[in-house]
Parts: structure tokens; sequence; C-alpha cells
């Protein structure tokens, strides 16, 4: 096969992983594999080191400017001219739309939804447009694929297309060895990821400032991330008097970021109002590492009491009740993370999603050529 894979951005991010993951899967098959989205980030430098053709198009981004959503179609167009794919795997939702109104069924076309754009929690104004043009997008593509149980039931609810085009795979990671637990002075929690929405780390700040003071004094925070957040979420740290007990470290290489938590973190987490079905804590889980996670999105098909801790959207004494247990029951949370590994060992494996996807897309070339 010769696929196309096309997504919005570049930089290092959970839609990215999967994409690089896929992209390195085919290669090793033997097929031929290229992938266009905006230059100059970790997924360019990725396709370059796993053999995958990069086409750069300049013209994606996050917009709504016609004008640049017409230059980035122009763009695609001419790449699968050059490359000529026997299927175009689409991700992400700027690029799953530009993609499937340009190509419009001139060649096999899959759309991964890596979290709707109307998901629950998610702005009025998404919530009301993007099931619209998702519907009339669903047109143009042989299959829909979904990354969690709650993403395939949104598309249900707002008749975004036939079950027939609609398959539920849900992320993978990749196998390791289970992390040595070894003891802290203090309780080391990770938080990893943009600090843009829908991630609020403020909650997560303001949780740890109404704990107690011989609490907090047992608490080191460390914020791995950047983005349009950060002077706020400065002041928040600031303003709490909590500098001493908070690192923000700024954005770090993936094996960075895998390396911190391996040797440092005794509790993951990830405070957001909305999701789609997040990496960051299939990959802590699979270090052995327990988790406190909003229940938004998916994360409850894979988040529950025994591997950590869920709270809802914007409970920040939830939140805080949920730090302060980690902190006095240590041991009891060491095997929560020993749960939290099994449970991605044996169900969100990369090979499992290798092989569901690869399912997808020969299923829709032999359609194709029955047609």
């Amino acid at each position: 096969m010769r696929i196309l894979f096309f997504i919005t951005k570049s930089e290092a991010g959970g839609a990215q992983t999967h994409v690089a993951q896929l992209a390195k899967f085919f290669v090793s098959r033997g097929d031929e594999v290229a992938i266009m989205s905006a230059p100059g980030g970790w997924l360019e430098q990725e396709a370059t080191k796993i053999g995958a053709g990069f086409y750069p198009n300049p013209f994606l981004c996050n917009t709504s400017n016609p004008l640049r959503l017409w230059r980035a179609s122009k763009t695609l167009s001419r790449a699968i001219n050059n490359f000529q794919p026997d299927i175009v795997a689409c991700h992400s939702t700027i690029a799953g739309l530009i993609g499937r109104l340009s190509i419009r069924n001139r060649v096999p076309t899959i759309f991964t939804a890596h979290g709707w754009g109307f998901t629950q929690g998610a702005p009025l104004s998404r919530r009301i447009i993007t099931p619209i043009l998702e519907r009339f997008a669903a047109r143009y593509c042989d299959n829909v694929i979904v990354v969690s149980r709650n993403d395939l039931d949104l598309a249900h609810d707002n008749r975004i297309t036939n079950d027939s085009k609609l398959t539920l795979i849900h992320n993978g990671v990749e196998p390791c060895a289970q992390r040595a637990t070894t003891a802290h002075d203090t309780t080391n929690i990770f938080f990893v990821g943009r600090l843009t929405p829908p991630k609020d780390p403020i909650l997560l700040i303001n949780a740890i400032a109404g704990l107690p003071e011989e609490l907090r004094k047992q608490i080191k925070l460390t914020i791995i991330g950047d983005g349009s957040q950060v002077d706020d979420v400065r002041d928040c740290i600031r303003d709490n008097d909590l500098i001493a007990q908070i690192e923000m470290t700024g954005t770090l290489t993936r094996d960075e970021v895998l390396k911190r938590l391996q040797t440092q973190a005794d509790v993951f987490a990830l405070v957001s109002r909305w999701e789609g079905f997040p990496y960051t804590i299939l990959e802590a889980m699979a270090l052995g590492i327990p988790v406190i996670a909003s229940d938004v999105g998916g994360i409850n098909e894979v988040v529950d009491d025994s591997v950590g801790c869920l709270i809802s959207r914007d409970d920040s004494q939830a939140l805080a009740d949920a730090i302060q247990n980690a902190i006095l029951y240590p041991d009891e949370w060491k095997t929560k993370g020993q749960r939290a590994y099994n449970r991605i060992h044996s169900n969100f494996s990369l090979q499992q999603m290798f092989e569901k996807t690869l399912s997808v897309y020969q299923n829709a070339l032999r359609k194709r050529n029955k047609d």
C-alpha cells in the first residue's frame, strides 16, 4: 500500500504520536508511507527517522480563514498527485475536514477523530457548528475511526454517519518494563500537556493550595508543557505561595518526559475541561503510575478508582481530596500503579491498534476494488 497521512500540526501531541506509530508500523511492513502536516515540528523529524516521506503544508493551522484553507487544500491535492496514494488517512479536525472535502472520494479516505470538537465541555459554538460540518464531510470518506467509546456514542447521538462507516479503535502504547518504585521525600505529582484549553492546570494548583499546610509541604508538582496559559499559571503559583512546591519545565522532548515520569513520578494528574482519549494517561499507566484525572471524554474507559481516581469536571474539592489520599496512603497508590500497568499491557497494546487499523484500511481498499 501507498499511504498518505494528513494531519494539521507537526508539534508533539497525542494525535501526532498516533500518526508516528502507525507510520512506523506500515513502513516496517514494507508499505510506502508519507506524512503531510504543517512543517518544522516533532512529527516531521519522526518521519525522517522512520523512513517516511514528508510533505510540508505551511497553510495548515487551526483557522477558519478561507484563503488559508483553500491554499492548504491545493497543497494537499498537489501532494496526492505526486505521491499517488492508495489511501489517505486524515487525522485531527481541520485536516480531517480539508482532506475529505478536497478529495471527495477520488481516493479511499479514512478519518480518525481524536476527540470530537463537539464533545461534552467544549465551547457552545463548537458543539453547534462542528456536528453539521462533520455530517457533511462524512459523506466523503470510507470509514471514520473513533478512539473512545465516548466518541462513538457522540457520533451516534449527533448522527455523524451510519454504523457501517464507524469503527472504534482505542489508542495503544508501546510495551515497556514496569519502573522500579522508589521512596521519595515528597509525593511527586506530574502534569503533562499544552498549557492551553482544554487543560486546566490552574484548578490543580488551586486544589493543592487548599490543602492544609503540613500536606502542601509533602507535595512536589511538576508541570511539563507550554502555551497561552503559561503566564496565568505562573501568576497562580506565585499568588498561592507555592513556588517551592511547583516546578514548571516548559516543553520537553517526549523521551525526556518519559524518563522523568519513569524515575520521579508517584502520581500522574491530567485535569481538563474536555478530552478525547489522551495518550499521556496511557503512557503514564504503562509505566505503572496511578492517575488522577477529570472524568471527561473517554478517560473513564481506562481510569477508575482501582488505578487512580476520577474527579468531576471543575471539582476542586474532589481533586484536593484525591491528592490528600495519595499523600496519606502511598502503599495503596503503589498498588493502584501496579493495576494501571497491568490494565494497559492487557487491553491497550500497540499491536491491537495496528491490527485493527490495518483491517480498516484493507477493507476500504477491497470495497473500492469491488465497486
